[in-house]
């Protein structure tokens, strides 16, 4: 168990004792800006109450994502343990929900949460921070099994996607902000399904041809994407959007990355792949299955312009303009997911 030791106050000559809650708001602001760790946002604002006037719980600060650690008995554990890259710190989070429960993820605040076995829709999403909760509206589907989180359920617009036990050729998508269900007529349930719900859209891979299928939930018409010219060496396709952009993301057996950008021509159906050496500032975490895209910035201490992926034991880094790959320190041998931090709990329309 880490102890902190408490910081002994300052000593200074008598009668040049600073009131702390004297501090202009104006400075309090500029202090808030540069807490790039979640809790020493929150602690900041516990000092006092004009510290906490001084600042709102919107004003926190664009958060890197967190590594769960994977646990492999999670029938009595009622904590979670997080790693955060950009502080190189350990964070473990008394949550009594996460008792018997797996977690999904990549996602921003919150994690999709089921029991093991579950025989109904015994599931929900969960911030682990504050404890906040959003169960599913009722759906149709006896056994519902999540195919992709996506990358921001909760706080966009875009969906979840599951499937149920009946292997039918209809798939649920579900928009937690609107309490609602959408249920689709997919071309084909044989491709590689692991994959997000972006802008609107459902990508899926066929795994034989690399060609990707994508099929709009609003009104079920679907089109495919060629597939790129892609080494016979690809171990699993990512999709992410990334700066507005949905970018198809190769990963080789070699531990390299093929990165390409969606590029449309006329009329949607003459789509196609288009290879990229350059993301930008951006920065793409990826687990097993998915992904999600980050800004990078100075304050930060990562570049952009590279992927940070699970690979056990640990987190690799692949440099995107150089292709080079280093081995990123990090305490867990085995990660689950990506979490990006969040205290603010969000309400459905």
């Amino acid at each position: 168990m880490e102890v902190i030791e408490p910081i002994p106050p300052l000593e200074r000559p008598e009668g040049l004792w600073v009131d702390w809650s004297d501090l202009p708001v104006e400075m309090l602001q500029e202090i808030s800006k540069m807490l790039r760790d979640i809790f020493d946002f929150v602690y900041f604002r516990a000092v006092c109450k004009k510290w906490r006037s001084a600042t709102s719980i919107s004003d926190l600060p664009p958060q890197l994502p967190w590594l769960l650690e994977r646990q492999f008995n999670s029938s009595n554990n009622e904590t979670l343990r997080f790693y955060s890259l950009f502080s190189d710190k350990i964070r473990t989070i008394h949550c009594p929900l996460a008792r018997g429960k797996f977690f999904t993820g990549p996602s921003h605040g919150y994690l999709y949460a089921a029991s093991h076995g579950s025989l109904h829709l015994n599931c929900y999403l969960l911030n682990p921070i504050t404890k906040d909760v959003l169960p599913f509206a009722s759906t149709r589907y006896q056994r519902p099994f999540l195919v992709c989180m996506g990358p921001d359920p909760v706080k966009s617009d875009d969906y979840m996607a599951f499937i149920d036990d009946t292997f039918s050729q209809t798939m649920g998508f579900y928009r937690p902000r609107y309490w609602e269900w959408t249920y689709v007529q997919m071309p084909s349930l044989e491709l590689n399904l692991y994959h997000p719900c972006l802008k609107g859209a459902y990508y899926m891979s066929e795994d034989e041809t690399g060609d990707t299928v994508v099929v709009d939930i609003a009104c079920g018409f679907s089109f495919t994407v060629p597939s790129p010219k892609i080494p016979a060496s690809s171990d699993h396709v990512y999709f992410v959007e990334s700066a507005g952009k949905i970018l198809r993301i190769d990963k080789q057996l070699n531990r390299s990355f093929a990165i390409y950008h969606l590029h449309v021509e006329g009329e949607i159906g003459q789509s196609r792949w288009v290879k990229t050496n350059c993301i930008g500032n951006q920065i793409l975490f990826l687990d097993l299955r998915n992904g999600i895209s980050i800004t990078a910035s100075p304050s930060t201490g990562l570049r952009g312009n590279c992927v940070y992926y699970l690979e056990s034991p640990g987190v690799l880094k692949y440099n995107i303009e150089d292709g080079q790959t280093e081995k990123v320190p990090c305490p867990f041998k085995t990660g689950s997911t990506w979490l990006v931090p969040d205290v603010i709990d969000y309400q459905r329309k």
